[in-house]
């Protein structure tokens, strides 16, 4: 153990942890972490001609370089001293710190023979002679996936590098990336006291084309097994801070940028390529085409046979990928939502894919910092409706957010999250949308319900002023507490007095001194159907929408069953957990009203878990009802359960309850003997919940 914390740090056991790498594994490979050199190790480095580096520039970002020369002349070792006699040709431009006290990750890597070290270092000084970096770690990489090449690395070396910045969507940014089979990413640890930590290099293979460029402008590739020291996403962990040095061995040209990453640990898109175990995002920031980087003239003789273990990315890959906007505009729709813009960045020339009325976005944001139980950033989902109709010339999504109390994604978006902040979303989805009928149409909504409802009357709106004949009556019908908290108050009235189709009803069930009744709202209490049945039209010939929270939902579904509605002309979206299609209602009851424990301390353990090694493959986190369910718990912790439905229908979060006690403030459907749903269970009492793991 003791060995493990000197030579692991935090991010890298947190990763190892994460991956399910047993303790008894790191342990063991701890032993070929060397703080000295090995005899053929001093040998291998004497005879490179060509050395990768990490270096950090004066800001503290890390560099992905190259340094080369002529075998025997370019590194003189000893087991505690690497001499570099060459600077690598980029270190001016970059503004590399190269002086006593820098720290530098090095990797040497004979590509005649797939053999390759790495070396972590500090600089012991820095003359005419070279630089004289003493060792602090010294270690062997497996031979996978490099590809083996022929290169002469004598070739060009007196031609100067000439570097300039692009874009990486540009045609040379393209064409490179659909060639490069290899790749370095340089980065670096998290900074503790405001010393530098330590810098590191690795190497990436994979089929032309594995670093694959997104929608957006950022930058994906797989992460294939390897040794599990998890060097590089451990540093990712702590600090996002990389680089990448993207070589064309054959024209001597190459890729170099700095830019952030992010370790995407759901399963579901490291399926899209065979092999990978999770999926590294990048987004770059500055992009420079470098020509004469490398000597030219090198040639590929043969590709890893690792790689048959491994595939290619999707032609759809860019359809299932998160796509990075920028939120363009907040405006705050009442006391209580909030509606966000959001648009491609402006590097992304791709249209935004369309949608129909109805439809979601699935969200991804990163917390801020203090924000997370584990003390580090996590990354949080949601999905919300999308709250306007779409149109051809459409720039912007919109989504409308209610902030709830404990809710950690919308506190988030509404308190932390401002104009000008970037999240991530995947293509609108879902199947809750506005169907072709000729017949009456009845959406009927509560709260924050009303968004894809809006969304669905502006579709009609937009028909209607290009001359199409609305179908029958429309007839819009939304219960909220008071005009403070009801979203789209004044469009609705706009529409509702310019186009004599549409029938507008507003319920208010706590009015406030400046609503008039008659004029901002129509009747007072519970919304009931059945009072509103001579109004209405004929409900065994209309489609009837119907969106809001269980409760709401359950009361209007059997007025309307009441009133002589088909089941199967009803289309309705759930904003709670539960299901119009069980058999019984659900009504919280007494057990659901029962107080919540002020906190409760939460242990999520791996399934793969020996006894022995509990403490290792465990993260131990404090619940407070600000936390939410336990899958939001989870998620703030930085793990990434499974989940699909978030609300108890699907099963999908089941987990073993190894000990304690869960309650559900709404009793799911899904729940089964000694299992917990994540997704809306919460600590029962104070005392310690323990839950394993799917491995």
């Amino acid at each position: 153990m003791t060995a493990n914390r000197q030579i692991f740090h935090e991010g890298e056991r947190r990763v190892q942890q994460r991956a399910g790498v047993p303790v008894s594994y790191v342990q063991r490979v701890s032993a070929y972490v060397r703080a000295a050199m090995p005899d053929q190790h001093v040998e291998f480095f004497n005879t490179l001609p060509v050395l990768f580096m990490g270096a950090l520039d004066r800001q503290g970002w890390p560099w992905a370089v190259v340094t080369f020369g002529a075998p025997g002349q370019l590194c003189t070792a000893t087991p505690s001293e690497l001499l570099i006699r060459q600077v690598p040709p980029l270190a001016d431009a970059l503004e590399l710190t190269l002086g006593p006290g820098a720290r530098l990750g090095l990797l040497g890597l004979e590509m005649t023979s797939r053999r390759r070290n790495r070396l972590n270092g500090t600089v012991r000084s820095r003359d005419a002679e070279g630089i004289r970096v003493s060792v602090d770690q010294s270690f062997g990489n497996c031979p996978q996936y490099i590809q083996l090449r022929e290169v002469d690395w004598q070739a060009g070396q007196d031609a100067p590098p000439i570097a300039r910045q692009v874009s990486i969507a540009s045609r040379a940014g393209r064409a490179m990336l659909a060639q490069a089979d290899t790749f370095f990413i340089a980065t670096r640890a998290g900074e503790l006291g405001g010393s530098h930590h330590g810098v590191d290099i690795s190497h990436r293979g994979g089929k032309p084309g594995f670093l694959h460029l997104d929608a957006d402008g950022s930058l994906s590739f797989p992460d294939f097994p390897g040794n599990r020291f998890f060097n590089t996403l451990g540093n990712i962990e702590q600090d996002p801070r990389v680089s990448l040095f993207i070589p064309d061995f054959e024209t001597g040209q190459a890729l170099v940028l700095q830019g952030r990453g992010r370790i995407d640990w759901d399963p579901r898109r490291a399926s899209l390529v065979e092999g990978a175990e999770r999926i590294v995002d990048v987004v770059p920031e500055q992009v420079w085409h470098v020509e004469n980087a490398l000597p030219a003239r090198g040639r590929l003789i043969e590709r890893s046979p690792s790689l048959t273990q491994t595939g290619n990315w999707p032609k759809e890959a860019a359809g299932n990928a998160y796509r990075r906007l920028r939120i363009a505009d907040k405006i705050r729709e009442s006391d209580v939502i909030t509606s966000f813009d959001l648009e491609p960045l402006a590097t992304d020339d791709l249209p935004l894919a369309p949608y129909t009325a109805g439809q979601f976005l699935t969200v991804r944001l990163a917390s801020r910092a203090g924000h997370s139980p584990s003390g580090g950033q996590a990354t949080l989902t949601r999905s919300y409706s999308l709250s306007r109709a779409w149109h051809e010339r459409a720039s912007r999504y919109r989504i409308s957010v209610k902030r709830e109390e404990y809710g950690t994604v919308s506190r988030l978006l509404h308190d932390e999250y401002a104009v000008g902040d970037v999240l991530e979303a995947l293509p609108p989805a879902g199947d809750f949308t506005l169907r072709e009928r000729s017949n009456a149409i009845v959406l009927v909504s509560s709260g924050v319900g009303i968004t894809p409802m809006i969304a669905m009357l502006e579709t009609i709106v937009q028909r209607a002023d290009a001359g199409e004949a609305p179908p029958g009556e429309v007839f819009f019908i939304h219960s909220a507490r008071n005009g403070r908290e009801q979203a789209f108050a004044e469009v609705l009235k706009t529409w509702a007095d310019r186009y004599p189709w549409l029938r507008l009803h507003i319920a208010y069930t706590r009015p406030t001194p400046e609503d008039v009744l008659g004029k901002t709202y129509h009747s007072r209490g519970r919304l009931t159907l059945a009072s509103l049945s001579a109004w209405l039209p004929d409900m065994t010939r209309s489609q009837v929408y119907l969106c809001g929270s269980e409760g709401f939902m359950r009361a209007q579904y059997a007025a309307l069953l009441a009133l002589g509605m088909p089941r199967e002309h009803l289309l309705h979206e759930l904003f709670g957990r539960g299901s119009l299609e069980s058999t019984e209602a659900r009504e919280p009851g007494a057990a659901a009203q029962q107080a919540l424990p002020s906190h409760a301390r939460v242990t999520f353990v791996s399934a793969s878990t020996r006894q022995n090694e509990s403490r290792q493959a465990q993260t131990v986190v404090e619940w407070t009802p600000a936390q939410g369910t336990l899958l939001e718990l989870a998620e703030q912790a930085g793990l990434a359960p499974l989940f699909s439905c978030r609300v108890g229908r699907c099963g999908s979060c089941a987990l073993r309850l190894v000990s304690g006690e869960v309650h559900y403030p709404v009793p799911p459907l899904a729940a089964a003997e000694g299992e917990v749903l994540l997704c809306c269970a919460v600590p029962a009492a104070e005392e310690p919940v323990v839950i394993q793991l799917a491995d």
